[in-house]
C-alpha cells in the first residue's frame, strides 16, 4: 500500500517523469467543429512529446476579450467530446476551453490497449504520456490571441480527477483547479474499485504473485498523493461521493487530505454519479472568484433558486388561484 514520502530528493526525481522539451513544434491544424450562439468549438491537432498527435477541441467565446480557459479531460472510456455540453456554459461565462482525448481514448484508441489494464508499464507510460499532452494543451493556448495564459484553471472527473491531480501539481501554469470523483493511493484504488477495467488487474497481481505494496512501487510515478500538495499555494476544490465504490471514497478523502491549502471539498451523498448540475454550478462560482477575481458570484444560489423557491412560488400561486376561484364559485 502507499507510504507517504516527503524527501524533497525522491519529489524531484519524481517530477523529471513528466519533462519534455516546450521547443519541439506544436505544428497545430485547426478547423470549425462546431458553431454555438455564444462559441465556436474547434478540431484541433498537436504535437506532442515522444512522436504524439494529439486530437482536441478548442472552444472560445464569440466576442472580443482575451478569455481565461479551462483545461478539461474526461473519465475513463469518455473523450474530448464529453466536454462539448460544459464548453457551451463556460462561453457564457466568458471562458475559453480546451479538452484533450487521453492515450488510448477517443480517437486515439487502439485495438487491444487499454490506459487501465494488466500491462502495468504500459499503463504507467500512457498515464505520463497524457500528462504530458494536457501540459502541450497549455504550450497551444498560449499561443492564441483570445486566451488569457495567465488565467488558466483545470477541470477533470474520475480519471480526468485522478491524473488531474498529477498534472496540477507538475504544470506551474494552472492557477486554480477543481477534481471530480477523483482519489489517490493508486494501490489502494486497484484493490478496492467496483470499476469494471479492475477486476482482471487483479486477478492477473493474484497470478503473477505481485503485492499491492510491490505494484504501489510500480506506480509511485503516477502517484496522485506524491504530486497534489505541489499544487499549494494555488487553490483546488473537490467534489467526491460519500458513497462512491468506482473511485473509492477513501481515495478521494486521502487526496483532499494530502493536498495543500487552500482547499475545499464538497461531500454529495451520492455514488459515483454526483449532481452535476449543482457541481457545475460550484464550480464555475470557484474559477468565477479564482480567474476572474469576481467577489460575488451567483451560479450555486441560482441553482437553489431554480430548485426549490421558484417551484415553491408557483405552488403558491396555483393554491392561491385555486381557493379564489372556489370562493368566487360559493
Amino acid at each position: 500500500m502507499y507510504v507517504l514520502s516527503d524527501e524533497r530528493s525522491e519529489n524531484r526525481d519524481l517530477l523529471k517523469f513528466y519533462e519534455y522539451d516546450r521547443s519541439i513544434p506544436l505544428n497545430v491544424s485547426e478547423e470549425v467543429y462546431i458553431e454555438g450562439s455564444n462559441h465556436i468549438i474547434y478540431k484541433v491537432y498537436f504535437d506532442s512529446a515522444n512522436g504524439e498527435r494529439v486530437p482536441a477541441l478548442l472552444s472560445i467565446p464569440k466576442g472580443e476579450g482575451k478569455f481565461p480557459c479551462i483545461i478539461f479531460l474526461h473519465g475513463y472510456g469518455g473523450s474530448k467530446e464529453d466536454a462539448v455540453s460544459f464548453a457551451g456554459l463556460a462561453a457564457s461565462s466568458g471562458y475559453a476551453l480546451i479538452a484533450i482525448d487521453a492515450e488510448y481514448h477517443g480517437e486515439r484508441r487502439e485495438e487491444g490497449k487499454a490506459l487501465y489494464s494488466t500491462d502495468l508499464e504500459d499503463s504507467r507510460r500512457g498515464i505520463i504520456q497524457t500528462i504530458i499532452d494536457l501540459r502541450r494543451a497549455v504550450d497551444y493556448v498560449e499561443t492564441r490571441p483570445e486566451i488569457d495564459g495567465k488565467r488558466i484553471g483545470y477541470v477533470g472527473g474520475s480519471m480526468g480527477g485522478i491524473l488531474g491531480a498529477i498534472f496540477i501539481g507538475v504544470e506551474p501554469r494552472i492557477k486554480a483547479a477543481a477534481l471530480l470523483v477523483a482519489g489517490g493511493n493508486m494501490s489502494l484504488m486497484i484493490m478496492k474499485s467496483e470499476h469494471s477495467s479492475i477486476p482482471p488487474i487483479r486477478e492477473y497481481l493474484r497470478k503473477k504473485g505481485i503485492s499491492y505494496e510491490e505494484l504501489q512501487k510500480i506506480l509511485d510515478p503516477v502517484e496522485p498523493l506524491n504530486f497534489i500538495r505541489n499544487f499549494s499555494p494555488r487553490p483546488v476544490v473537490f467534489h467526491l461521493g460519500r458513497f462512491d465504490r468506482i473511485v473509492p471514497a477513501e481515495a478521494g478523502e486521502q487526496l483532499y487530505k494530502r493536498a495543500g491549502y487552500p482547499k475545499k471539498v464538497y461531500w454529495y451523498d451520492a455514488g459515483h454519479n454526483l449532481p452535476l448540475d449543482l457541481v457545475v454550478a460550484r464550480i464555475l462560482d470557484f474559477m468565477d472568484r479564482e480567474l476572474m477575481r469576481k467577489t460575488m458570484t451567483f451560479y450555486e444560489a441560482k441553482y437553489w433558486l431554480s430548485k426549490f423557491i421558484v417551484p415553491a412560488i408557483i405552488i403558491a400561486a396555483i393554491i392561491l388561484a385555486v381557493v379564489i376561484a372556489w370562493r368566487r364559485g360559493r
